[in-house]
């Protein structure tokens, strides 16, 4: 039995290790006369982007990022909350019809590390003493 449940908590461990939690980046916008602030917001490829509209005019507004199926009222003294997760890098439009406001998302690409092993490097262009 001790075996059992001990085998059973291990795997249990295991399985948690691999359920890694998205990134999620919180993004909150202000609708103004002006426009969005900020106009470009910036992230990264695979998370999950958490967005916060509110307005500071009395005029309805909204934000709309079409491709990601957001779709926000922006109301003065009030906060509206959407989420979307950004596979792809580029850049994507949000704007606001009825107030021909407009923004941008730029998606950035992770940066995959590239590891090099030393005894496999070209030493071509290192400089070395006139001994060896």
């Amino acid at each position: 039995m001790k075996l059992f449940l001990f085998s059973f908590l291990l795997s249990m461990t295991v399985f948690a290790a691999d359920n890694k939690p998205q990134p999620v980046r919180e993004v909150s916008v202000i609708v103004t006369k002006e426009g969005y602030y900020p106009k470009s917001l910036s992230v990264f490829e695979g998370e999950k982007v958490k967005f916060y509209v509110t307005s500071t005019v009395e005029e309805p507004h909204c934000m709309i990022v079409e491709s990601h199926k957001v779709f926000l009222a922006a109301n003065k003294g009030k906060v509206t909350e959407a989420e979307a997760v950004f596979d792809k890098a580029g850049e994507f439009a949000f704007y606001c019809p009825s107030s021909k406001n407009d923004g941008k998302i730029v998606v950035l690409k992770k940066a995959v590390p590239k590891r090099e092993v030393a005894s496999e490097k070209s030493h071509e262009g290192v400089w070395t003493p006139k001994e060896y």
